[in-house]
């Protein structure tokens, strides 16, 4: 059997592969005339894997990113013309 992976371990694993997917798409980048940099036609078969596997393992990243973007909203502090508040609590 696999290793179970934590949330945290998983966030890692998908982040190396992000980073490994950019170094190859780097390497299968489009150099010129339409081919690729390794001379087959571009998107050749490996930029077009690394892309897909790039995507794939991004998705499990948006969420983290977004949480740590995200700020939660502070509680209103009713002032004395705040028309929810009555006036005898003032």
């Amino acid at each position: 059997m696999g290793a179970l992976y934590t949330s945290a371990a998983f966030q890692e694993y998908a982040r190396a592969q992000v980073a490994y997917a950019d170094i190859l798409l780097t390497k299968h980048a489009e150099a010129t005339l339409s081919l690729c940099r390794c001379g087959r036609l571009h998107p050749c078969d490996e930029h077009r894997h690394w892309l897909e596997m790039r995507t794939h393992f991004r998705q499990f990243l948006v969420d983290e990113q977004y949480s740590n973007e995200v700020q939660q909203p502070s509680r209103p502090h009713p002032t004395q013309r705040d028309p929810s508040r009555p006036d005898d609590l003032g």
